[in-house]
């Protein structure tokens, strides 16, 4: 098919507006088949025998995804299910279990002491439920210790289920907070208390939780910037040691406005809150490492971070993913993505495609221009055994030639200031580092989506990017 430049860079900024940033969800999910466990599990041993990449892992990060809520936040894109009976979540542990029996071989002999359950709602789980599910875990995945990261709703969390998971590692305990405000989580479906709310926090810091994290959303309907500084500075108060504050988002800015607000009246809102919440975090004490971590007490430690953003950045763990639309992956080897709960099925249903060791190096190289401030040309090579300038140095001069990136005492770095339409050109152009062979796998993929006769590159499709949660999330953790 004709491939051209300009047709190479208006693709390229296709690919930007179908998924931002998020790199491995966004080109590698689009191309996976319907496969199976055993599948997955042959591609990771051929992988673990044939390329260095997947050979030097040796950590598994084990990912539940517990997709049921009893009631749906407007705000919400993750993927979730109302819950419609409780016999639901029964049938769900048994194909959990199914699925960890078939994946417990290919991570044995790797460490799998972190454990992480996201949703929907973990903590709708009650104490039977959740003790099963851990013990299967410690059946398949035997490990000395255990750190258990958890994300809770305060409607659904009780004291008992906080003494079980403490007893048996809790490491990092996520409150889904969004506001204190009654008002404004009553405009988004949010049920809870801002009692209940408090106790959470208090309780976790009681019994000696090490990371609380508390996650709010900025320029939610009816939220103030007063209102959200007040709402940081009391859950500081009662011991959240990590804040999370993401822009509120959604899929049209009109949508995000309250009734009488204008579009420009909500970015400003919004736009007034991010700011003002760097400015508040850091006189407070908090810090920030790389672009998509939370902001911690003091810079504390590595566990700010976002699992479903920052794991699959690590090349040195894979990530081992359980539950109804769970997303996995083993570096150099294979992306998973686990399918719909079907009971009869026992959860079996998985969709794969294999990771290049190239695609792999790639997308280190990608995030570490602007998460370690720069990729380095001894350290990459020391790392991988292969030249950085061999493996996608054109890439790289492409960028260069883009005026985003330079070359500077042995990295290629990010040039000059951050802004919003700077950085959504990285992240654009960025994948040209992904070399044309994947390139022309996605143009074939999205043929019927994408018009080469459109400008991708300005236009409307910057003011949807602005409106994007993750894109905004890069823009104001960079400080901009």
């Amino acid at each position: 098919m004709p491939w051209d430049n300009d047709d190479k860079r208006n693709f390229l900024f296709f690919l930007n507006d179908i998924h931002p940033v998020c790199v491995d969800d966004g080109l590698m999910g689009v191309l996976a088949a319907v496969s199976s466990w055993d599948t997955v599990a042959g591609i990771v041993n051929t992988a673990r025998q044939k390329n260095a990449v997947a050979r030097s892992v040796k950590k598994a990060q084990l990912y539940f995804h517990v997709p049921f809520c009893e009631r749906i936040c407007t705000f919400c894109n993750c993927a979730k299910y109302l819950l419609q009976r409780p016999s639901d979540i029964d049938e769900y542990i048994k194909a959990l279990t199914r699925q960890m029996m078939l994946m417990a071989p290919v991570l044995k002999g790797m460490d799998t002491d972190s454990i992480f359950f996201g949703g929907g709602t973990p903590s709708i789980l009650d104490e039977q439920q959740m003790t099963r599910v851990l013990d299967g875990i410690d059946n398949s995945f035997p490990a000395v210790d255990r750190k258990i990261f958890i994300e809770i709703h305060p409607s659904s969390w009780t004291e008992s289920k906080l003494a079980l998971l403490s007893g048996r590692g809790l490491y990092r305990l996520s409150v889904g907070v969004q506001s204190l405000d009654g008002k404004v989580l009553e405009r988004v479906s949010r049920t809870q208390t801002r009692k209940k709310t408090l106790w959470c926090l208090s309780s976790a810091r009681k019994v000696g939780v090490p990371h609380v994290n508390v996650d709010f959303i900025a320029g939610l309907p009816g939220q103030t910037v007063k209102g959200l500084m007040k709402d940081i500075k009391v859950v500081i108060e009662e011991g959240a040691n990590i804040i999370d504050v993401q822009p509120y988002s959604g899929p049209s800015l009109k949508a995000l406005c309250g009734p009488k607000e204008t579009v420009p009246a909500f970015i400003k809102r919004r736009d007034a809150m991010m700011k003002t919440v760097t400015q508040v975090l850091h006189e407070t004490g908090f810090r920030r490492k790389g672009i998509w971590e939370s902001y911690s007490l003091h810079g504390e430690g590595d566990y700010g971070a976002s699992y479903k953003e920052e794991s699959y950045g690590r090349l040195e763990e894979a990530v081992a993913a359980f539950g109804p639309f769970a997303r996995g992956q083993f570096p150099g080897a294979v992306f998973y993505r686990s399918g719909r709960l079907k009971a009869a099925a026992g959860l079996t249903e998985v969709s794969a495609v294999k990771l290049d060791p190239g695609y792999t190096l790639a997308h280190y190289a990608l995030l570490a221009i602007i998460k370690d401030n720069g990729v380095d040309e001894q350290v990459f090579f020391k790392r991988f055994g292969v030249s950085l300038e061999g493996h996608c140095g054109e890439g790289l001069r492409y960028l260069q030639q883009s005026g985003l990136i330079i070359f500077s005492k042995g990295k290629w770095k990010f040039s000059g200031e951050w802004d919003l339409r700077r950085i959504r050109e990285y992240f654009a152009l960025s994948r040209v580092l992904f070399g044309e062979d994947l390139l022309l796998r996605l143009r074939i993929h999205f043929r019927k989506l994408y018009n080469p006769k459109r400008d991708y590159c300005g236009g409307n499709s910057l003011l949807k990017s602005y409106a994007d949660n993750a894109l905004m999330s890069v823009y104001y953790k960079m400080g901009c």
